[in-house]
């Protein structure tokens, strides 16, 4: 019985290593996403006011 608590007790160790690798990767993804998003509005900003300007040209 005891063994069998040792081993649940190891496993579900792993299964919260595994969880916070993955959580940790996905905080990455997360942060990589929202960068490319704050430069592809910076980008549509400046492709409106060049837009707006080459339109009163």
């Amino acid at each position: 019985m005891e063994q069998l608590n040792q081993q649940t007790l190891q496993n579900l160790g792993f299964e919260i290593a595994n969880k916070s690798i993955e959580n940790a990767q996905l905080r990455a993804q997360l942060s990589a996403v929202q960068s490319e998003n704050e430069q592809l509005k910076s980008r549509i900003d400046e492709l409106s006011k060049g837009g707006a300007d080459n339109g009163t040209n």
